[in-house]
Formats: C-alpha cells, structure tokens, sequence
C-alpha cells in the first residue's frame, strides 16, 4: 500500500506541474493538492502505525530474573520481538 500511494503521489505532482508548465491554472493546482494530501496522508497514516508498534519482551522460558528492561533483547528466549 505504501509502494502505490508513492507512486500516486509522485505521477499528481508530475501531472499537476506540467499542467501548470502548460498554463492550465486550474487542474494542475488540482493535481498539486492531490499529491500534498497524498503526502500528508502517507506521513500521517504510517507514523501513527509506527508509534503503535511495541515490542513483546516476554521471555519464552522459565527465567528467574529476565533482562527485558533495557529494549527488545531478552537474554532468556530467542523470539523477543
């Protein structure tokens, strides 16, 4: 999904400026807009996921004392994502 709002993104800003290059006022501001709110989507809509992410440091054996304090390593288990 990131991939083709990037790609949408990248041909309304190519579409808008030559429209603009060609005098048509009107559509190639139109296509500027698109691409912006195309822009402003994608930074909103993936750092909102990204802030999301959290990491599940529990250990996957019987470990007296994990070591989980410190980030996504865990010294106990080996699927510390």
């Amino acid at each position: 999904m990131f991939f083709l709002m990037l790609t949408g993104m990248i041909i309304a800003f190519i579409v808008g400026t030559t429209l603009l290059v060609q005098g048509e006022v009107l559509f190639g501001s139109i296509g500027i807009g698109v691409g912006v709110l195309m822009l402003l989507f994608i930074i909103i809509y993936y750092g909102r996921n990204k802030k999301r992410k959290k990491y599940d440091c529990t250990p996957d054996c019987d470990c007296v004392f994990p070591d989980c304090d410190s980030g996504p390593d865990c010294d106990c288990g080996p699927n510390c994502d």
